[in-house]
């Protein structure tokens, strides 16, 4: 497997796998299918370079990078792992190199000096799977204690679980708590 840039995937495959993805509507989609649109619109907005891995000629999965202030960047944004290489069971113990490892990997290489990096994952429910995800990457990385404000909606999406690396977050946050006061109801 190998990781190549938006240049060398071409900016019109990847508007067709966008075309592709949203009309396929896989089951396991639902939470994140909205975005196709989305970027088909925006794909080169406010996202940073977008990173594609390949297995031979077939594409394993993609995601992007963020800057969300000067050297703080999240780092697999987006990221989508096409339905073939999606694990149904994630071990508590995972030391295998998934899609996403390999992704951030180059991610990480290409952001090179940074005061903050992070990943987010929606849903309270995620928060466990996002801190063995942390364990995985290693050392000075941290689940941040509260739900951290990732996008400009104020909806229980745009507040997520957070791990981080480097410098505090610059970012509105609230506590669990808040959180499950305000949506919970909604989940």
């Amino acid at each position: 497997m190998k990781v190549i840039s938006l240049n060398e995937f071409g900016k019109e495959n990847f508007l067709d796998e966008l075309k592709i993805l949203n009309e396929k509507n896989f089951i396991g989609d639902k939470r994140n299918h909205s975005w196709f649109n989305m970027l088909l619109k925006k794909y080169d907005q406010k996202f940073g370079e977008w990173f594609f891995l390949v297995d031979n000629d077939e594409l394993v999965a993609f995601a992007t990078i963020q800057e969300y202030y000067p050297k703080c960047f999240r780092l697999l944004t987006r990221t989508y792992i096409y339905p073939k290489y999606r694990r149904q069971l994630l071990p508590k113990y995972d030391e295998v190199s998934s899609p996403s490892t390999y992704l951030f990997l180059s991610q990480i290489q290409h952001v090179g000096s940074y005061k903050t990096i992070f990943i987010s994952m929606q849903d309270l429910k995620r928060r466990q799977a996002l801190y063995r995800y942390s364990q995985k990457l290693g050392n000075g990385w941290e689940l941040h204690p509260d739900m951290i404000q990732t996008c400009s909606s104020n909806n229980s999406n745009c507040w997520q679980s957070v791990i981080y690396k480097g410098a505090e977050l610059k970012l509105p946050r609230m506590t669990i708590d808040e959180w499950k006061f305000k949506w919970q109801k909604n989940v």
